[in-house]
């Protein structure tokens, strides 16, 4: 085998232990985190108003680095509707009981909070 070989054969698997190390942290990372840390971290990012039983994980999964993990949920939400001239349209969310919070609010939230385009 030639030298150049060599090294570029060594480099490769250089760079195949660093993602292998880095996937392998990654996998330690989702496995740390709970399905129940999970559903506990999102009721607490939500103010705490949904019961937990209104948080359903999917999956957890890796993150990109050793210290992030991704979580796979679905929350159940309660959503009013009003019939408008164009029809009917949510208009509000309830977050908690008797705790409704108008939809245009937190979409307007939202779009404005959003990253900018490069």
């Amino acid at each position: 085998m030639s030298k150049r070989y060599t090294i570029v054969l060594l480099a490769g698997l250089a760079l195949l232990g660093i993602g292998g190390g880095a996937f392998a942290a990654g996998v330690l990372a989702g496995r740390e985190l709970s399905a129940r840390e999970a559903q506990r971290g999102i009721q607490q990012a939500l103010g705490g108003r949904y019961a937990r039983n209104s948080i359903h994980i999917r999956r957890v999964l890796p993150g990109f680095s050793s210290s992030d993990a991704i979580v796979e949920a679905q929350v159940e939400a309660t959503f009013k509707f009003t019939r408008t001239a164009q029809g009917w349209q949510a208009t509000e969310v309830r977050l908690a009981d008797r705790d409704w919070r108008k939809l245009d609010v937190l979409t307007r939230t939202l779009v404005e909070n959003q990253p900018g385009e490069p």
